[in-house]
């Protein structure tokens, strides 16, 4: 057997340590370099990308993004000009700006005053009427119906119960429409009812003496004239309406002569009567209320 030195030993330790060093020395064209970083050598820096130009779209999606930089900004579309645009080509004209704010009024003084409107002159209230009460045709050529007698200007002095005229002198002659539309309408006059009998018309004095034969300038005469200026207070012009029962009746014909000669101006003959009242279903009142 042979011995080993220790200074043999240590040398092959040596060179053991050696050859792993030099197994990493080269790569061939693949190296960093020269296929050595050298014994504490920092390494070399690693070079950045260049700083990154404007994105590149390439008009689509299939370009590059130059390296993941951002995309320039797009620039921002103009306002339109105030009081219009422009809707394929029919263009509006811009209006005209907005008035501005009135100027302060100075401390301690009054605005101008404005123009006011001029002033409504109030117009009275109109009378409102109601309109003319109908009635059925048939009572209208009952009340009118003519007999072919002739009018008369002297009272009648019998035989009550007959034709009469279809006018009066000195008197109209008033139909149940006519009577009923001026009473609705609140119209003031004198309601006489010369028949006397149960019921009369609403609100008329009952006077069967002025139907009285005879002629007219007797006692009965001046009596009718005392008592009309009692009721109409000495107006002449008040109109008075006479009426009795029917156009078959003589009696109210008698009352309308006297009214007349009394010297009213506004005698109605109600030649229809109650009965024509009632026809046309108007109401009536016990006599005397």
């Amino acid at each position: 057997m042979f011995s080993i030195s220790k200074a043999s030993l240590l040398a092959v330790a040596v060179a053991a340590m050696a050859m792993p060093a030099a197994a990493q020395s080269g790569f061939g064209a693949g190296s960093f370099g020269d296929g050595s970083f050298g014994a504490g050598a920092t390494p070399a820096p690693v070079p950045q990308p260049p700083a990154p130009g404007g994105g590149d779209f390439g008009g689509s999606f299939g370009g590059s993004f130059d390296g993941g930089a951002a995309p320039a900004p797009q620039p921002q579309p103009t306002a339109p000009p105030v009081g219009g645009s422009d809707f394929g080509g029919s263009s509006f004209t811009p209006g005209a700006a907005p008035p501005g704010p009135a100027p302060p009024v100075a401390a301690g003084t009054q605005p101008p005053p404005q123009p006011q409107p001029p002033a409504q002159q109030q117009q009275p209230p109109a009378q409102q009427q109601q309109p003319g009460i109908q009635v059925d045709p048939q009572i209208l050529a009952f009340e009118s119906r003519d007999f072919g007698v002739p009018p008369q200007q002297q009272l009648r002095q019998g035989q009550f119960h007959a034709p009469t005229p279809t006018s009066l002198p000195g008197a109209n002659v008033v139909s149940t429409a006519g009577l009923a539309t001026a009473l609705n309408n609140g119209m003031q006059m004198v309601l006489i009812d010369v028949l006397g009998g149960d019921y009369s018309l609403p609100n008329a004095f009952v006077a069967p003496a002025m139907a009285t034969p005879g002629s007219l300038n007797d006692r009965m005469q001046q009596q009718t004239w005392q008592w009309l200026g009692q009721i109409t207070g000495g107006q002449t012009e008040t109109p008075i309406v006479v009426y009795c029962s029917d156009p078959m009746c003589w009696l109210s014909y008698n009352g309308a002569l006297r009214a007349v000669a009394a010297g009213y101006s506004n005698v109605y003959w109600y030649r229809g009567g109650i009965q024509a009242w009632q026809m046309a279903g108007l109401p009536l009142m016990p006599a005397g209320y």
